[in-house]
Protein backbone atom coordinates (compact mmCIF):
# COMPACT_ATOMS: atom_id res chain seq x y z
CA UNK A 1 0.00 0.00 0.00
CA UNK A 2 0.82 3.43 -0.82
CA UNK A 3 2.23 5.11 2.49
CA UNK A 4 3.17 8.54 2.92
CA UNK A 5 5.06 9.38 5.92
CA UNK A 6 5.76 12.79 5.63
CA UNK A 7 4.99 15.88 3.13
CA UNK A 8 6.49 19.40 3.09
CA UNK A 9 7.40 22.20 1.26
CA UNK A 10 10.62 24.02 2.01
CA UNK A 11 12.72 26.77 0.38
CA UNK A 12 16.01 25.54 -2.35
CA UNK A 13 17.89 28.94 -2.11
CA UNK A 14 21.93 28.24 -3.23
CA UNK A 15 22.78 29.91 0.09
CA UNK A 16 21.40 26.98 2.00
CA UNK A 17 24.78 25.38 2.00
CA UNK A 18 27.20 27.99 1.08
CA UNK A 19 28.20 31.78 2.77
CA UNK A 20 26.90 34.42 1.02
CA UNK A 21 27.04 36.81 4.34
CA UNK A 22 23.76 35.88 5.15
CA UNK A 23 22.80 32.61 7.84
CA UNK A 24 19.79 30.64 8.09
CA UNK A 25 20.19 29.00 10.99
CA UNK A 26 16.54 28.58 11.97
CA UNK A 27 15.75 27.23 8.40
CA UNK A 28 18.90 24.99 8.49
CA UNK A 29 17.55 23.86 12.08
CA UNK A 30 13.93 22.99 10.74
CA UNK A 31 15.36 21.71 7.57
CA UNK A 32 17.75 18.64 10.05
CA UNK A 33 14.94 18.51 12.76
CA UNK A 34 12.33 17.47 9.56
CA UNK A 35 14.69 15.07 8.94
CA UNK A 36 15.82 13.37 12.23
CA UNK A 37 11.98 13.20 12.69
CA UNK A 38 11.35 10.88 9.61
CA UNK A 39 14.88 8.90 9.59
CA UNK A 40 14.89 5.14 9.59
CA UNK A 41 10.85 5.73 8.10
CA UNK A 42 11.17 6.86 4.81
CA UNK A 43 11.76 3.95 1.60
CA UNK A 44 12.29 7.04 -1.04
CA UNK A 45 11.63 10.69 -1.64
CA UNK A 46 9.46 12.17 -4.24
CA UNK A 47 10.28 15.96 -4.71
CA UNK A 48 9.07 18.48 -7.28
CA UNK A 49 11.01 21.67 -7.66
CA UNK A 50 10.13 24.73 -9.93
CA UNK A 51 13.91 24.51 -10.98
CA UNK A 52 12.76 21.48 -13.20
CA UNK A 53 10.83 22.43 -15.41
CA UNK A 54 8.75 21.09 -18.41
CA UNK A 55 6.18 22.02 -21.48
CA UNK A 56 3.52 19.78 -22.68
CA UNK A 57 3.83 16.87 -20.00
CA UNK A 58 5.05 16.14 -16.22
CA UNK A 59 8.92 15.31 -16.35
CA UNK A 60 10.45 12.59 -13.66
CA UNK A 61 14.13 11.29 -13.90
CA UNK A 62 14.15 7.91 -13.26
CA UNK A 63 18.18 7.20 -13.57
CA UNK A 64 19.82 5.25 -11.16
CA UNK A 65 22.00 7.47 -10.08
CA UNK A 66 20.91 11.12 -9.76
CA UNK A 67 23.79 13.62 -11.63
CA UNK A 68 24.11 16.74 -9.49
CA UNK A 69 23.30 19.78 -10.89
CA UNK A 70 24.79 23.53 -10.76
CA UNK A 71 21.67 25.43 -12.35
CA UNK A 72 23.02 28.72 -10.40
CA UNK A 73 25.89 31.41 -11.36
CA UNK A 74 27.18 33.82 -9.79
CA UNK A 75 28.31 32.17 -6.58
CA UNK A 76 31.59 32.03 -4.19
CA UNK A 77 33.79 28.78 -5.43
CA UNK A 78 32.71 26.87 -2.33
CA UNK A 79 29.41 26.62 -3.58
CA UNK A 80 30.34 24.52 -6.43
CA UNK A 81 32.36 22.32 -4.31
CA UNK A 82 29.55 21.01 -2.24
CA UNK A 83 29.00 17.34 -3.03
CA UNK A 84 25.28 15.62 -3.20
CA UNK A 85 24.50 12.81 -4.83
CA UNK A 86 22.07 10.15 -3.47
CA UNK A 87 20.32 7.30 -5.62
CA UNK A 88 17.40 7.44 -7.65
CA UNK A 89 14.71 5.12 -7.74
CA UNK A 90 13.76 3.55 -11.37
CA UNK A 91 11.07 1.24 -9.95
CA UNK A 92 9.20 3.86 -8.42
CA UNK A 93 9.48 6.61 -11.17
CA UNK A 94 8.01 3.80 -13.50
CA UNK A 95 4.76 3.27 -10.94
CA UNK A 96 4.40 6.88 -11.11
CA UNK A 97 4.53 7.17 -14.75
CA UNK A 98 1.92 4.22 -15.07
CA UNK A 99 -0.30 5.52 -12.02
CA UNK A 100 -0.70 9.47 -14.24
CA UNK A 101 -1.04 7.35 -17.66
CA UNK A 102 -3.89 5.51 -15.55
CA UNK A 103 -5.21 8.62 -14.54
CA UNK A 104 -4.75 10.61 -17.82
CA UNK A 105 -1.86 12.51 -16.90
CA UNK A 106 1.57 12.76 -18.89
CA UNK A 107 4.23 12.09 -17.80
CA UNK A 108 7.24 11.62 -19.03
CA UNK A 109 11.41 10.19 -18.40
CA UNK A 110 13.37 12.72 -18.80
CA UNK A 111 17.21 11.87 -19.42
CA UNK A 112 19.33 15.41 -19.70
CA UNK A 113 17.92 16.59 -16.23
CA UNK A 114 19.10 15.43 -12.63
CA UNK A 115 19.11 16.66 -9.47
CA UNK A 116 18.76 20.62 -9.37
CA UNK A 117 19.89 22.80 -6.37
CA UNK A 118 16.11 23.54 -6.19
CA UNK A 119 16.02 19.52 -4.60
CA UNK A 120 19.25 18.96 -3.43
CA UNK A 121 20.14 22.04 -1.49
CA UNK A 122 17.60 21.69 1.17
CA UNK A 123 17.55 17.72 1.18
CA UNK A 124 21.87 18.20 1.28
CA UNK A 125 19.77 18.72 5.57
CA UNK A 126 17.54 16.83 5.53
CA UNK A 127 18.69 13.22 4.10
CA UNK A 128 22.28 14.26 5.08
CA UNK A 129 23.84 11.01 4.18
CA UNK A 130 22.26 10.83 0.51
CA UNK A 131 21.60 7.43 1.49
CA UNK A 132 17.00 7.69 0.51
CA UNK A 133 16.69 7.48 -2.68
CA UNK A 134 14.97 10.24 -4.71
CA UNK A 135 12.57 10.84 -7.47
CA UNK A 136 12.78 14.36 -8.63
CA UNK A 137 9.11 15.78 -10.53
CA UNK A 138 8.82 18.72 -12.43
CA UNK A 139 6.43 21.43 -12.43
CA UNK A 140 4.42 21.76 -16.17
CA UNK A 141 3.05 25.07 -16.61
CA UNK A 142 1.65 23.95 -19.75
CA UNK A 143 -0.75 21.95 -17.64
CA UNK A 144 -2.35 24.31 -15.55
CA UNK A 145 -2.43 24.15 -12.01
CA UNK A 146 -5.10 21.72 -11.83
CA UNK A 147 -3.53 19.01 -13.47
CA UNK A 148 -0.56 19.61 -10.47
CA UNK A 149 -3.27 19.20 -7.73
CA UNK A 150 -4.39 15.84 -9.26
CA UNK A 151 -0.93 14.94 -9.73
CA UNK A 152 -0.60 15.20 -6.57
CA UNK A 153 -3.98 13.07 -5.73
CA UNK A 154 -2.45 10.39 -7.40
CA UNK A 155 0.66 10.33 -5.18
CA UNK A 156 -1.95 10.22 -2.37
CA UNK A 157 -4.26 7.86 -3.50
CA UNK A 158 -2.39 4.60 -5.82
CA UNK A 159 -1.00 1.69 -4.63
CA UNK A 160 3.01 2.31 -4.14
CA UNK A 161 5.58 -0.04 -2.50
CA UNK A 162 7.38 2.53 -0.53
CA UNK A 163 7.07 4.42 2.52
CA UNK A 164 7.36 7.84 0.66
CA UNK A 165 8.24 11.36 1.71
CA UNK A 166 6.81 13.63 -0.61
CA UNK A 167 8.48 17.06 -0.84
CA UNK A 168 8.21 20.39 -2.81
CA UNK A 169 10.31 23.41 -2.70
CA UNK A 170 10.18 27.35 -3.49
CA UNK A 171 9.50 30.49 -1.35
CA UNK A 172 6.57 32.30 -1.21
CA UNK A 173 8.07 35.30 -2.11
CA UNK A 174 10.38 35.10 -4.73
CA UNK A 175 11.69 38.86 -6.02
CA UNK A 176 15.12 37.92 -7.98
CA UNK A 177 14.62 41.74 -9.17
CA UNK A 178 15.19 42.91 -5.34
CA UNK A 179 17.54 40.61 -4.57
CA UNK A 180 19.74 41.65 -8.10
CA UNK A 181 18.88 45.15 -7.30
CA UNK A 182 19.69 45.40 -3.53
CA UNK A 183 16.54 46.30 -1.56
CA UNK A 184 16.31 47.80 2.43
CA UNK A 185 12.84 46.28 2.91
CA UNK A 186 10.80 43.70 1.98
CA UNK A 187 7.29 45.15 0.12
CA UNK A 188 5.06 45.57 2.36
CA UNK A 189 2.00 43.77 -0.06
CA UNK A 190 4.14 41.13 -0.52
CA UNK A 191 4.77 40.48 3.46
CA UNK A 192 0.73 40.40 3.56
CA UNK A 193 0.85 37.97 1.14
CA UNK A 194 3.36 35.89 3.17
CA UNK A 195 1.29 36.14 5.93
CA UNK A 196 -1.84 35.42 4.10
CA UNK A 197 -0.33 32.35 3.20
CA UNK A 198 1.30 31.67 6.71
CA UNK A 199 -2.59 32.15 8.45
CA UNK A 200 -3.55 29.73 5.55
CA UNK A 201 -2.05 27.17 5.81
CA UNK A 202 -1.63 26.70 9.91
CA UNK A 203 -5.55 27.12 9.58
CA UNK A 204 -5.86 24.51 6.54
CA UNK A 205 -7.37 26.47 4.27
CA UNK A 206 -6.08 26.44 0.56
CA UNK A 207 -8.36 29.23 -0.86
CA UNK A 208 -7.15 31.75 1.12
CA UNK A 209 -3.97 31.50 -0.85
CA UNK A 210 -5.92 31.03 -4.00
CA UNK A 211 -8.11 33.59 -3.38
CA UNK A 212 -5.55 36.19 -2.65
CA UNK A 213 -5.69 39.21 -3.78
CA UNK A 214 -3.55 39.86 -7.12
CA UNK A 215 -2.32 43.28 -6.39
CA UNK A 216 -0.58 41.31 -3.30
CA UNK A 217 0.17 38.15 -5.48
CA UNK A 218 2.21 40.33 -8.33
CA UNK A 219 4.22 41.88 -5.43
CA UNK A 220 5.06 38.41 -3.75
CA UNK A 221 5.57 36.84 -7.07
CA UNK A 222 5.50 33.20 -5.95
CA UNK A 223 8.20 30.53 -6.96
CA UNK A 224 6.74 28.35 -9.63
CA UNK A 225 3.23 30.34 -9.67
CA UNK A 226 2.76 28.09 -6.47
CA UNK A 227 2.54 24.98 -8.71
CA UNK A 228 4.55 23.17 -6.46
CA UNK A 229 2.72 24.31 -3.49
CA UNK A 230 -0.66 22.94 -5.38
CA UNK A 231 0.85 19.47 -5.83
CA UNK A 232 1.24 19.48 -2.22
CA UNK A 233 -2.82 20.46 -1.98
CA UNK A 234 -3.34 17.13 -3.98
CA UNK A 235 -1.03 14.78 -1.63
CA UNK A 236 -2.59 16.36 1.75
CA UNK A 237 -6.20 16.84 0.33
CA UNK A 238 -8.42 19.73 2.48
CA UNK A 239 -7.94 17.95 6.00
CA UNK A 240 -4.71 19.36 6.76
CA UNK A 241 -2.97 21.53 9.22
CA UNK A 242 0.54 22.98 8.45
CA UNK A 243 3.21 23.46 11.30
CA UNK A 244 5.40 26.56 10.27
CA UNK A 245 9.28 25.01 11.63
CA UNK A 246 10.63 28.34 10.04
CA UNK A 247 10.00 31.17 7.84
CA UNK A 248 12.88 33.21 7.31
CA UNK A 249 13.63 36.02 4.73
CA UNK A 250 16.76 36.22 2.67
CA UNK A 251 17.64 39.76 1.39
CA UNK A 252 14.35 41.25 1.51
CA UNK A 253 13.31 39.67 -1.66
CA UNK A 254 12.61 35.80 -0.65
CA UNK A 255 11.34 33.99 1.79
CA UNK A 256 12.30 30.78 3.13
CA UNK A 257 9.39 29.04 4.69
CA UNK A 258 9.55 25.88 5.60
CA UNK A 259 6.17 23.89 6.59
CA UNK A 260 5.37 20.00 7.43
CA UNK A 261 1.86 18.89 6.68
CA UNK A 262 -0.46 16.71 8.90
CA UNK A 263 -3.93 15.09 8.90
CA UNK A 264 -6.10 17.47 10.64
Amino acid sequence: MNVIKAVAFMPNTPTLIGDMGVEHKDTIAALRSFGSEISGEIDAAVIMTPHFQTSGSFGIVASARLRQIFDYYGFPPSFYEVRYEPPGDPQLSEQIITMGKDAGIRIGQVSNWGLDHGAWSPLFHVFRNADVPIVPLSICPDLGYQAHVMLGRIMRSQSITNNLCVLSTGSLIHRLDLFQTGTDMTPPKALEYLNICISALGDGKWESIWNAPPDLIKAASPEGHNLPLRFIQGVVGDRFRARILANEIEFNAASLTTAVFEEA
